[in-house]
């Protein structure tokens, strides 16, 4: 496992020292799923804020809350709402998503030999409020890893948008977690989130990459509930990520 973190190290070093283009590109994706499911009910909401001396970079955002349910201990179904944030300041409803996850091993128990790599796969469907935007079909390839107290996640993501006048070609990125169990409530570690662009015309330094320390956990709340929370700040490590951004996640689960 510690041969994981070092990749991811020297991944972020590497995208540093690169010369990257200023030019507007795409936010990567914000979030690390797990391919782990149980069967519960879900509620919660997540989003980011960016920093950055560039206007065109600054102030921006997204929120989401989504309910979701895991029917079995393999197939869970998410319903979101996307709200994003203008240079502006304000907010205004972006799109509907639903997105479905299903893990292919079999979750092990805390105290049980954990498998070698947890399998899933993430597909969901983003529908645009306004009729001039566009449709987007994601799949997501969920691998997670889990070694002593370290637990490690990597998605490998496509997208494609199609519909209202849009035909684009299948863009890659990728979304990643390192965190140490250090108790249930606090497990510090890092993420890593970032884009490749189109699969024909794959590039580091047309895209954005971000990378930084978060603290992520589980409380408790009563019988059946608990509350999930991520916290993380990230660097940008590449010329058209901004700055800094400020990502959270909280969620509250309820346990059939």
């Amino acid at each position: 496992m510690k041969n994981s973190i070092s990749i991811l190290l020297v991944m972020c070093w590497v995208l540093s020292t690169i010369s990257f283009s200023n030019a507007k590109t795409e936010s990567p994706p914000f979030r690390a799923w797990w391919p782990i499911v149980n069967e519960e009910l879900e509620f919660g909401t997540r989003g980011y804020a960016t920093k950055d001396s560039d206007p065109k970079k600054n102030n921006l955002g997204k929120q989401k809350y989504g309910l979701g349910v895991g029917f079995t201990d393999q197939f869970f179904v998410e319903l979101e709402g996307h709200i994003k944030r203008q240079p502006d300041g304000h907010f205004h409803f972006d799109a509907y998503e639903i997105e479905t996850r299903y893990e292919f091993t079999d979750t092990k128990a805390f105290n049980e030999l954990a498998n070698f790599v947890d399998i899933g796969l993430l597909v969901g469907l983003k529908t645009p409020k306004k009729d001039m935007d566009a449709y987007e079909v994601e799949t997501r390839l969920l691998l997670y890893k889990r070694a002593g107290p370290i637990r490690t996640t990597l998605n490998l993501i496509f997208e494609k948008e199609f519909g209202n006048g849009h035909s684009e070609e299948v863009e890659v990125a990728y979304a990643s977690q390192v965190r140490y169990r250090l108790t249930t409530n606090i497990q510090p570690g890092f993420e890593l989130f970032g884009r490749f662009g189109e699969v024909t015309h794959l590039s580091y330094r047309r895209n954005q990459h971000i990378f930084g320390p978060g603290v992520f956990g589980f409380f408790e709340l009563f019988d059946n509930f608990s509350l999930k929370y991520e916290f993380t700040y990230l660097l940008g490590i590449s010329g058209p990520a901004p700055a800094s951004t400020i990502k959270w996640l909280t969620e509250v689960e309820y346990k059939f």
